[in-house]
This record gives C-alpha cells, structure tokens and sequence, in this order.
C-alpha cells in the first residue's frame, strides 16, 4: 500500500502536460490584421492562403434576460470577408449580402445567420442550418444548404462583389440545426452531427420557462444524420438521407466540438463535449464514428475541460498510433489548480433570481490536449491563453505544415520532431472577461449571464515545439 501511495503522489507532483510529446505557445500578430473582421460563431473556409468568412455575429455573447439576448439582424455579420494572406502586408476584402439579388434570398437570410454547420470539401464550402433573424424580423433555423465555389467567391469578394454563379442550394428539414457540425468523412457521405432546432424570440422563450410554445421552440435533434449531397452537371444541389444514428440521452448536445480524426482503423469522427445534460452541465463523454460502423460512446473517459464549441487543433502521431486534439480556451466546466496538481471543477451557487449566481461552466484561458491512443487522457498546457478566449472562434493550420492525412486539416506530428514551428493562427470567436479587477481567477467572478464579452479583438499566431 505504501509503494502505490508514494507512486501516486510522485504522480500527482508531475505537470499535467509532462505525457504530450508537445508544447503549444502563441504569440499576438493582431497587428497584423488590422482590417480584418471581428466576428464570432461563423463559416470559414481558406483557398491557397485566403480566408472566407460568412455569418456569425459582430457582438459578444447573447446575454440573459436583458436586451442583448436576442440575436439581432442588426448584430449580424452581414458581409461576406475575404482575409488574402499572401501579400504583405495582409489585404482585408468584403461584399454586402445585400447585394445579391431576391433569387438567393433564402441564402442571402442564411449567411446572416450564426452557428450555422459548415465543413470546406475541396474548392467548395458547405453552410447547413444557422439560427437569425432573416428579412421580416423572424428568427429561425434555417432548413437549407448552401455551396459555394470558393475560387469564384474569392475573386468576386476582391472585386467588391458576391458571383451569383459560385452559390447553390437546396431547401430541406434534413439540414435544418444551429449549434451541431457538419463533416464529411472519406465514405462520400456528410454526417450531420447533433445541434437543436430553434424558432422563434430567444427572449420569449426564458420568459416561458424556456417552454415549447406555438410561436417559440426548441428541439434538440439528438442524433447523427448521414447525408449524401450531390451537384448536378445542371447546377441541382440536393441531400438525400442514408441513416440516422439517434441517441436521446447522450446525443442531446448542441454547441460541441465535432473534428476528423485518425486511428490505424483510417478517418472517422470524434464528438467532444457540448450542453447540457438534464443537470444543466457539460457533456463528458467522446463519441466515436467510422464509416460503416455505428457511434460508439467512450464510457471510460469523462472530459474535464474546454467542452463548449471552441477552436480546435488537430495532430496526429503515426509511430505511436495518437491522435491528439488541442482545444482553445472556450467554455471550460473545470480548470487545472496547478497549485493542488488537479482539475478543480468551477463553483456552481444559487440561481439567477440570487444575489450570487454561478452556473458551474466560466470562461477559460487554458490549453488542453486530448489523447486517444490506447486510452484516452487529458492534458492541460503549461502557458494558457493572454485573454478568456477561444469560444466559438477557429484553428487556421497553416498551409505549409505537412499533413497526416491528404487534403485534411490534421498536422502531422512526426514533421515537427526536433523543432518549434507555426502551425496556424486562432482567429475570432469571443473574448470574455469573467472576473473583476484585477481580472485574474482569484478575483471575484461576475455572475453567470452577465460577464463582459465582445466580438474577440485579438489574433494569435500558435506555435508546437516537439522535444
């Protein structure tokens, strides 16, 4: 008993970062973008070193009960931006939705919309669903997928412009959520993963005890869809509908993290965390889904941090069969003490009618790391992030960095053995202020719902230093 005692307490005193085979550093390059849009919980997508943003919004996080809880067409990115990289210094270009013309209304209302699902196939960027308020004041979900030719919309942005000719769409029930992701995996098929169906006054609906009614709803989705879509030669986007995979309890998620992973199996999905479970938490556990087989939940792991839709980094280890994936600040249900050499979970007091109100998930400034290998396990990075930031922002790898697997967004880790290299920036989202002077977490924290946010002003070059 003795010897397992003091192993364990050897243990304890390690960092919690001591296992990864790397580090994560950032470095600030706002000023490098000066021009550049600051927007949150938007579509992206990148073309030979040029960023597209579409949606999302220019404000900080929607409030509770207060006049800022709505999401507000006036709040609304409503410009398509095109961020061109490769000249110096670095050009910022954008194009009004308005400008395009009433036979692309329905896609001129969705790409004004946040939390929209989308995933970047090739020379094309599909935008599912997204909840706003489209061009009579109504808020929805929209039912509809949009694509768009990203070297046409590039050299239209650039020209002041949205090509009418680089969008398709199709209107369908099928690809209607906000808060879920869309992937596509190497079968040919997308996978619609989770999220909700919102319509309706996101202020009506906590003035109805967050109650279904005629006029205000939300259903949560609670399952995986696997879709096929295809363009035809004549220009007819549609979906079709393969197999659903449903799940009531732990498929009940919305504003989760989705990412392709890599195992010796191939390419699959992974789903880390989302909200909420019945107790008003943080889901824990990752789902696991390859093609041709069916989802299967990691009952041996339960994620401790950064579990709300954040900025993610994907790395993979071929020699030691690893994948890991980094997460950027975001929501966090715990934090690493590295004090006590723990993760402590944030305090959870009263409700929103007290005088203290806590809800148990604050805004985070740490990195974290997962690893699936022959287990999974979680590591918190030695430096944290300059501000609480990293929620409904992105990872953009940089395009020199080699790949683990073709035409993917994972970075291959054995390219980066022996060096510290920049693998990408983390861009927009929002940034928070969760804690009062001196604005530190051992301040006094601001109640849950009323924390200062803004559109994130800051840009972070991410650097990886493998030993």
């Amino acid at each position: 008993m003795t010897v397992k005692l003091t192993l364990l307490a050897a243990l304890a005193a390690l960092p919690t970062w001591a296992s990864l085979p790397f580090t994560v550093t950032t470095e600030d390059a706002t000023a490098k973008f000066s021009g550049a849009p600051r927007i949150q919980a938007f579509s992206f997508a990148q073309w030979k070193g040029r960023w597209v943003f579409i949606g999302g919004r220019t404000s900080g996080y929607h409030a509770v009960g207060g006049a800022d809880a709505e999401f507000l067409r006036a709040q609304a990115n409503r410009h398509v931006w095109v961020v061109d990289t490769t000249v110096e210094p670095i050009r910022t270009y954008s194009a009004p939705l308005d400008s395009l013309p009433d036979s692309l209304l329905p896609v001129r209302d969705q790409w004004a919309s946040t939390a929209q699902l989308s995933f970047q196939d090739g020379d094309s960027l599909y935008i599912a669903g997204g909840y706003g308020q489209d061009h009579q004041g109504n808020w929805q979900t929209y039912p509809l997928l949009s694509q768009v030719n990203l070297p046409l919309l590039i050299e239209g942005v650039m020209r002041g412009r949205i090509p009418v000719g680089s969008i398709h769409y199709v209107q369908s029930p099928l690809v209607q959520a906000t808060g879920g992701e869309l992937v596509k995996l190497p079968d040919g098929h997308f996978y619609l993963v989770m999220g909700h169906n919102f319509t309706g006054s996101y202020t009506a609906f906590q003035g109805q005890d967050q109650k279904n009614r005629p006029t205000v709803s939300q259903e949560y989705l609670d399952e995986i869809r696997k879709l096929t879509v295809t363009l035809s030669p004549t220009g007819v986007l549609s979906v079709t509908l393969v197999e659903r995979f449903r799940d009531q309890t732990e498929f009940h998620r919305r504003d989760l993290n989705v990412t392709r992973s890599l195992s010796p199996s191939g390419m699959g999905l992974t789903v880390y965390g989302g909200v909420f479970t019945p107790d008003q938490l943080g889901w824990t556990k990752p789902i696991y889904l390859r093609p041709g087989t069916q989802p299967v939940i990691d009952a041996n792991f339960e994620q401790k941090m950064n579990g709300y839709s954040c900025a993610t980094m994907l790395l993979y280890d071929s020699a030691r069969e690893a994948m890991y994936t980094t997460f950027f600040g975001g929501i966090s249900q715990h934090y690493w003490d590295d004090t006590t050499r723990r993760f402590a979970p944030h305090a959870r007091i009263g409700t929103k009618a007290d005088v203290v109100y806590l809800d148990g998930l604050q805004w985070s400034d740490q990195i974290s790391t997962i690893r699936r290998a022959e287990q999974t396990t979680e590591f918190v990075h030695p430096q944290s992030l300059p501000s609480f930031l990293g929620s409904d922002a992105v990872f953009i790898p940089a395009p020199d960095v080699p790949r683990a697997s073709p035409d993917s967004e994972i970075l291959d880790l054995k390219a980066i053995v022996g060096k510290r290299i920049f693998v990408g920036y983390l861009y927009g989202g929002i940034r928070a202020s969760p804690y009062r002077f001196p604005y530190t977490r051992t301040a006094q924290p601001y109640n849950s719902g009323t924390v200062p946010t803004k559109a994130s002003d800051l840009v972070l070059k991410v650097y990886v230093q493998v030993p």
